[in-house]
């Protein structure tokens, strides 16, 4: 039965959009999924018409809400006043997800019903060899992106967003229960690659204000990414 809804932020970066939408349709199971709330947070650089003409690729109900909330935590503030999903995933349009993702992060909430949130950014735990069985290693935050039990985060008070960290702020002040799941997803954030055109791309987008400049993965760290290469 599906529980879990998708939460998709963009805000500009219209190559790491177009990338990232194609690595969640062909990738995800659908049949986990109730619908995917996309927010377009104001993009100027033709990522809200790429959406807007992509959002029927979707095989699950899919909305579009167009804001200028300028924040993620404000855009998860927004959502979670609608949302209905006993889960949901928070994905920013530069997180890049591989084949079974949602099915791991899935099986790993349903056997710790204690954890509220799960990280599953590339580089928390180890890299997976094999078929390996998945399960958690406790943290005290998992930043943003991940699968989470949306009765938690509806019961506590908005996420601030005016700190420097937001949802991470949230997360200390009301001790939500985190882990990461371990052994790794190949889940890289686009802006952290140290390889090109990914390179390039964050230099310019960060001089356009429209991303932190974000310390590079180390390219030892490639495993993560290079299954990206043949979509290109």
């Amino acid at each position: 039965m599906p529980e879990v809804e998708i939460l998709y932020l963009a805000w500009n970066r219209l190559d790491y959009t177009s990338l990232t939408w194609y690595e969640m349709m062909r990738h995800t199971d659908w049949d986990l999924v109730t619908n995917v709330t996309v927010y377009d947070d104001g993009s100027q650089d033709g990522t809200l018409e790429f959406l807007r003409e992509h959002l029927a690729d979707c095989p699950v109900h899919t909305e579009l809400r167009v804001s200028n909330l300028r924040s993620p935590p404000a855009i998860m503030n927004h959502f979670l006043a609608t949302e209905r999903a006993p889960l949901f995933v928070k994905l920013d349009n530069d997180i890049a997800v591989p084949s079974g993702w949602l099915n791991r992060l899935h099986e790993v909430m349903v056997a710790h019903p204690d954890i509220d949130l799960l990280g599953m950014e590339a580089g928390q735990t180890v890299v997976p060899e094999g078929k390996p069985s998945y399960g958690i290693q406790e943290a005290s935050h998992i930043g943003g992106v991940g699968m989470m039990r949306t009765r938690v985060l509806q019961n506590l008070p908005e996420i601030p967003y005016r700190g420097r960290f937001g949802f991470t702020e949230h997360q200390d002040r009301h001790q939500l229960k985190g882990a990461w799941i371990t052994p790794d997803l190949l889940v890289p954030q686009l802006d952290r690659i140290p390889d090109e055109p990914w390179k390039s791309l964050g230099v310019d987008y960060v001089s356009r204000g429209w991303q932190r400049d974000w310390p590079l993965y180390r390219s030892a760290s490639s495993p993560y990414w290079d299954w990206i290469k043949e979509t290109l």
